[in-house]
């Protein structure tokens, strides 16, 4: 489509506009080309192309006429401070909505305790409605538009949103793009053989074409549900399933599906959803003979949601949960002119995964190699650093790197496993091995953060040098997450160092899937006179408020693309120097259970002797030797 032509239909559209507002109509002028643009890239071909672009251009108009006053002026404030989620400022807090106390009324009740410790942005696990067995946690989502009735009503929910904003906090909102459950109203109507909605999914008559797809495609759950795609008995069809048989992938090659799920998406931001994790990304495109991760048209379709986000909330930010390498990930962020126009926050997965690997080993050479491997991100995108979250921990390495440091993968990521699972080495872990793979013994990791810290086990056996090292180990990876830059982000119970939970072998739904493992119900008996109590949980609680509320104190913390790694000669120290304007503040970490030094020229900008240490609030002497001890964090301002 020509420019001429563009702006002459657009000019067109806006006639029919009644919206008397100059900044939408701004919003929409200077996005309409790039929208326009891009659909045609993806949908030129389509016999759906005009009537699904006509229907998103009416959503965009729709769901702005019906955001409420409030979140336009959240909007305008944020889109004059438009790096705010990667303020230092931000802590954020992962949790399910029943595990963490029951309901959405529940959880407002819990707004105080969020506070207590620091937190103002809750990513609330997924809280649609689903169905009741086979959900895989929330992921294969029934109803995109209602919540699910165990957590409360519509109003409750709003309700909650409510009183969040009323405190100043941010709520994000799990996202899932790539599949709906095979009880959704879409999949209902497809088994029926309705042909707009079979259209919505990858139908197959046959083997012929799934057996073609699946010679470039990867298996996720390759244990628990093995292949891509689904046998329908009751049509004699396929239909593609890449993560569970009950979770329908969408078809994204077709326009319809586009515009239903950005009208979702719009109807959530109107709702108060101020972030969205958009599930499962690197999927949402499959082509025949390919791999089916990191295509193209991800990329297009990730910038239409967002293009189309920004037209009607402009204060909404988005993030992209793509576990992929570090050069696929840094793509999500936007690349060439596209930069800005896709994510605008990724999950940091490959640090996550190394520092329980520098943990493991008491060495950084490979933490440290691989951050200097990592693409530089463009500027106003922002990482989620996090040491644990809801899934399990895939030790995703380059190869490559860990083959330069002469070691081999396979044995270095089996040795990785034998310390968080079979307690080698005299190690206190007690993780669990996920999806094994049987040829190579290979596999993921499960396990809460005071089981893979060797915490739990230590309470168990009352080993006090081991519960000392535990509390020390959880307190350096809250530690590194909340001074990397970016938003931090804590799942819900490391705060109080909950144990695993074993008790999900008890459960049908759950006995299957050792993610349950760390999926723990918190436990408020913890919280009791926590601030006047001795248990090492109480230590870990108030630990981390410290480190929180010293992160919220300090500018450098924020995210301005100024992290800049140090490569420090001791295998077992991470240094690394954030800085903004003049301010530097140098982080460095033992990740060895043993004492060690480090030496005054590791600061190569020193001209006196002294530094600030911000965790003690006192003045440190620089020596030309200096100690460190297990698993201490120091948090150095010049």
């Amino acid at each position: 489509m020509q420019q001429a032509e563009k702006l002459s239909k657009l000019n067109v559209f806006l006639e029919d506009v009644k919206i008397n507002d100059k900044n939408f109509h701004l919003r929409l002028g200077a996005n309409f080309p790039i929208i326009s643009d891009l659909f045609q890239k993806l949908y030129s071909n389509s016999l759906y192309n005009e009537e699904a672009f006509e229907l998103l251009m009416h959503s965009l108009v729709k769901n702005f006429e019906e955001r409420s006053s409030l979140q336009k002026k959240r909007d305008i404030a944020r889109v004059s401070n438009p790096n705010w989620y990667s303020s230092e400022k931000i802590v954020g807090m992962m949790l399910y909505v029943d595990l963490f106390n029951t309901d959405f009324n529940g959880l407002k009740e819990k707004i105080p305790y969020f506070k207590d410790l620091g937190i103002n942005t809750v990513h609330l696990m997924p809280f649609l409605d689903v169905p009741e067995f086979e959900n895989d946690g929330g992921y294969a989502v029934r109803n995109y538009r209602e919540v699910n009735p165990k957590f409360g009503t519509m109003k409750d929910f709003e309700a909650l949103v409510k009183e969040f904003q009323k405190n100043d906090m941010n709520l994000v909102m799990d996202f899932v793009l790539n599949h709906c459950a095979d009880e959704h109203q879409w999949a209902v109507e497809a088994r029926k053989g309705h042909p707009k909605y079979k259209d919505f999914f990858y139908f197959f008559p046959d083997r012929n074409l799934p057996n073609a797809y699946e010679r470039t495609m990867i298996e996720i759950f390759p244990d628990t549900s093995p292949g891509n795609f689904t046998y329908l008995p009751e049509s004699d069809q396929w239909v593609m399933t890449l993560f569970y048989g009950y979770q329908w992938d969408l078809n994204y090659k077709n326009p319809m599906v586009l515009v239903e799920m950005i009208d979702t998406m719009l109807f959530w931001s109107n709702k108060g959803i101020d972030i969205f994790r958009l599930d499962a990304v690197a999927f949402m495109w499959k082509e025949l003979g390919k791999f089916n991760q990191n295509l193209p048209e991800v990329h297009l379709l990730l910038q239409l949601f967002k293009l189309c986000g920004q037209i009607v909330a402009p204060g909404v930010a988005y993030i992209a949960e793509a576990i992929v390498a570090p050069e696929e990930i840094i793509k999500y962020f936007g690349e060439g002119l596209s930069q800005g126009d896709e994510c605008d926050i990724a999950y940091n997965a490959n640090f996550m995964a190394l520092s329980w690997e520098a943990l493991a080993t008491q060495n950084t050479n490979l933490l440290k190699k691989s951050m200097n491997a990592v693409p530089k991100k463009p500027r106003n995108t922002t990482w989620i650093n996090y040491a644990r979250c809801h899934d399990d921990i895939g030790f995703g390495f380059d190869d490559k790197l860990v083959t330069e440091l002469g070691l081999d993968s396979l044995q270095h990521r089996l040795y990785i496993l034998k310390h968080y699972c079979d307690g080698f080495n005299g190690s206190f872990a007690l993780g669990q091995r996920f999806m094994i793979e049987h040829e190579t013994g290979n596999a993921r990791l499960s396990g809460s953060m005071a089981a893979l810290c060797g915490l739990e086990k230590a309470l168990k056996e009352n080993n006090e040098r081991e519960i000392n090292l535990g509390i020390k180990q959880i307190n350096l990876q809250h530690a590194i997450i909340l001074s990397l830059g970016g938003l931090p982000m804590i799942f819900s119970g490391d705060e109080v160092a909950l144990p695993n939970n074993y008790d999900y072998l008890n459960d049908e739904s759950k006995k299957h899937d050792n993610r349950w493992l760390h999926r723990s119900k918190m436990d408020w008996s913890l919280v009791e006179n926590i601030e006047d109590s001795s248990s090492a949980q109480a230590q870990v609680y108030r630990q981390l408020k410290i480190l929180i509320k010293i992160r919220k104190q300090t500018p450098a913390f924020a995210d301005n693309n100024d992290l800049e790694f140090i490569d420090y000669e001791n295998t077992h120290l991470l240094v690394y120097k954030k800085t903004v304007n003049k301010d530097a503040v140098y982080v460095i970490v033992n990740f060895s259970e043993f004492d060690t030094f480090f030496e005054r020229n590791l600061f190569s900008d020193l001209n006196e002797n002294k530094l600030f240490n911000l965790l003690t609030e006192s003045e440190i002497e620089i020596h030309e030797k200096n100690f460190i001890g297990s698993y201490d964090v120091l948090w150095l301002r010049k």
